[in-house]
């Protein structure tokens, strides 16, 4: 050992000017450093110091020279008795109140830590700030090189099983997510923690005002949700009690959940305050630095009534796995004791546990705003975003299935283009492409629907009146027929003339990928239209009422079962349109209170239409073509009004190309047929070469 440290001693002379790790206004943690060394140096025996004294010499010679280490180099043959002294003399280095020490005495205050764990944490954060800590541990001979209870005790003092009881799972450290154990025996301190230390607070004001931002003001109205009534207004009530519940806010991303938390928690005389800090580059945080955070606000707002948590996107904080860390019970736990009000915000519930759904004191799910209230808030948005709109563009953009914040965005597009009305559509439907979703309007087309131009088995209008007479509302109807003949334009115009609203859905509304989920999404249709009212439109139907028979899977079957216990307990108007009716499992068929076959055009219809749309009398010598059909006029009269084109010859060869274009459709699949080509065509084919 001798020849090794007079080896040191020379290393020393030539360090002990040596910048040290603090700098020059770090002697608080400087001293803290010499008592860590002081007690590492203690317990180490004679063949310990022979192995590794050379190591732990030099590194606190480096950050802390003290008078006794230049006595043990100045010795020819210094003695264990020697390295004794250096750990007394620095162990008399009393450490001054540091940075670390003044975050750490905030922390301790808000969480109600003891001052044994306080010493743990600022263990835990200097191991990870400093260098020489961990060169400290690694030059030692513990065995390991990171910090375990063993390690914690010796360079802390403390007793070895009062450290193994605080770094127990479960324990405060851990519960309040101040500490992280990776399940492989590795600790570290929060993510959370090592930024409140970057930041270094001058004052606990100032700390809090970093944990706690003030609360966002929203951007909607509480009026702009009346289409969530009457949850809107229990949950205003539960709130207003200041007691701590759970809130969960689901439904598809845009429908205004964030928008909604901000204005509820508004309403109610509190703030929202959204768990989860941006990093220092600005990024979103990840799941175990919102939950961090989340613990935080917990502590900060339990005396604070006025203040209401949000969690946002949390789909990823329930949801549980093992990679994800926390354990089910812990989060069960979460949600079923808040201690503060917290607002859980997913976009799909379906995947949450129902473990967790049953400890959610209120659950409100979110769909598109009734048009009335669309169309108010994207007049609004125009307004913010400086866009001048007619109301016929207003109507136009508000009736398209986006959601508002995909809406408010295509705003602020053409905003920043300096355009109007088209360039904000063009911007929604690239959004809403990306997002795999369509965003065509609930009513195509720009006329009034009138049922005398559609052709059925039944007297639509009379059926209409019936309907809207009858108090009672709990009746389905199905809607037969091919495509085009004006099946979803009826089921709209039933509602109006009801006075109700219509949920509309399509297949692929409903359809999900999961096991399960798509029979889910199936019964939430139905609950939603019945708590709103409202009549439940649903296109496509027979991707749902297949005959059982015909399905290879369960969940096929599972699909149809789930459509038949919807029917049998009907509390809204329901109805269900398909072109494949004779696909249609039979006994769905049968549990329909009503059902309608629609039809082809007859030629005085089609030629009503045809003034209707293009204001011209269709010339009495071109025929009128079998299987003609409203949805074709719609098509025509679009495009018409985009090419400026007027004339009737044109107007009429559309509309036999959209027949023609129906393929197999148009000869017997879907009951059409096109005749051959007589004198009145051949006249009309003429013309059209002339003119071209």
């Amino acid at each position: 050992m001798e020849p090794a440290l007079r080896e040191i001693a020379k290393k020393m002379g030539r360090r002990l000017t040596a910048q040290t790790e603090f700098g020059p206004h770090s002697k608080g943690e400087a001293a803290h450093f010499a008592n860590a060394a002081a007690r590492v140096l203690r317990a180490l025996t004679s063949h310990q110091l022979k192995r590794c004294g050379e190591d732990l010499i030099e590194l606190i010679e480096q950050e802390v020279p003290v008078d006794a280490l230049r006595k043990v180099v100045n010795r020819e043959r210094p003695s264990s008795t020697e390295m004794r002294a250096v750990a007394r003399q620095l162990a008399l280095k009393r450490p001054e109140t540091t940075d670390l020490d003044r975050i750490f005495g905030w922390v301790a205050e808000l969480f109600g830590l003891d001052d044994t764990e306080i010493t743990i944490l600022t263990i835990f954060a200097r191991w990870g700030k400093l260098e020489c800590w961990r060169d400290l541990v690694r030059r030692a001979p513990f065995s390991c090189s990171n910090l375990t209870p063993t390690v914690v005790a010796r360079i802390s003092g403390l007793d070895s099983n009062l450290v193994e009881q605080k770094l127990m799972p479960g324990a405060p450290l851990f519960s309040c997510r101040l500490l992280h154990d990776d399940r492989d025996g590795e600790y570290s301190l929060s993510p959370l923690l090592k930024r409140l230390i970057r930041v270094n607070a001058e004052t606990q004001e100032e700390m809090l005002r970093w944990l706690m931002p003030d609360p966002e003001a929203g951007t909607l109205f509480w009026d702009d949700f009346e289409h969530i009534d009457p949850l809107r207004g229990v949950a205003l009530k539960v709130l207003a009690t200041k007691e701590p519940v759970s809130i969960l806010l689901f439904g598809e991303p845009g429908t205004g959940k964030t928008e909604f938390a901000r204005t509820l928690a508004a309403e109610a005389g509190s703030g929202a305050i959204f768990a989860g800090l941006a990093d220092d580059f600005g990024n979103e945080p990840e799941r175990s630095e919102r939950l961090d955070h989340l613990m935080v606000l917990r502590a900060m707002c339990r005396h604070r009534r006025n203040r209401v948590i949000v969690v946002d996107e949390a789909d990823d904080v329930l949801m549980m796995s093992e990679r994800k860390g926390s354990s089910k019970q812990w989060i069960n736990r979460l949600v079923e004791n808040p201690q503060v009000t917290t607002i859980w915000i997913v976009n799909q519930r379906s995947r949450l546990d129902p473990a967790i759904l049953r400890r959610m004191t209120l659950a409100i799910g979110f769909d598109r705003p009734r048009f009335s209230v669309r169309e108010r808030v994207v007049k609004r948005s125009a307004e913010a975003a400086s866009v001048s709109l007619s109301p016929a563009e207003l109507r136009d953009i508000a009736s398209l299935r986006a959601p508002p914040a995909v809406v408010a965005s295509g705003l602020k597009a053409a905003q920043l283009a300096s355009g109007g009305a088209d360039v904000a559509k063009t911007a929604i439907h690239s959004v809403m492409r990306i997002l795999g979703q369509s965003c065509a309007p609930d009513s195509p087309g720009s006329s009034v629907y009138d049922p005398q131009l559609s052709r059925a088995d039944t007297d639509l209008s009379r059926l209409s009146e019936q309907l809207a007479n009858s108090p009672d509302r709990g009746w389905s109807l199905l809607l037969s027929g091919p495509s085009g003949t004006g099946k979803s334009a009826f089921a709209r115009h039933l509602a109006e003339v009801m006075s109700i609203e219509v949920e509309e859905r399509r297949c692929s509304d409903l359809m999900s990928p999961y096991v399960g989920e798509t029979e889910q999404n199936i019964a939430e249709a139905f609950a939603r239209a019945a708590e709103r009212g409202a009549m439940l439109l649903i296109d496509e139907a027979d991707s749902f009422l297949y005959r059982r028979e015909a399905g290879q899977r369960s969940w096929e079957v599972s699909q149809v079962n789930e459509m038949l216990v919807q029917l049998e307990h009907l509390r809204t108007p329901f109805v269900a349109t398909t072109n494949l009716a004779d696909k249609l499992d039979a006994a769905t068929q049968r549990r329909f209170t009503m059902r309608t076959t629609f039809k082809s055009m007859t030629t005085e219809q089609a030629r009503r239409l045809f003034e209707a749309h293009f204001g011209q009398v269709w010339p009495a010598e071109w025929p009128v073509h079998e299987g003609q059909t409203p949805g074709d006029f719609a098509v025509v009269a679009h495009r018409a009004r985009l090419l400026s084109e007027r004339d009737p010859a044109v107007l009429v060869r559309w509309l036999r190309e959209e027949i023609e274009a129906r393929g197999d459709h148009s000869r017997g699949v879907m009951g059409f047929h096109v005749p051959k080509m007589d004198e009145g065509s051949a006249r009309l084919k003429a013309k059209e070469q002339r003119a071209a």
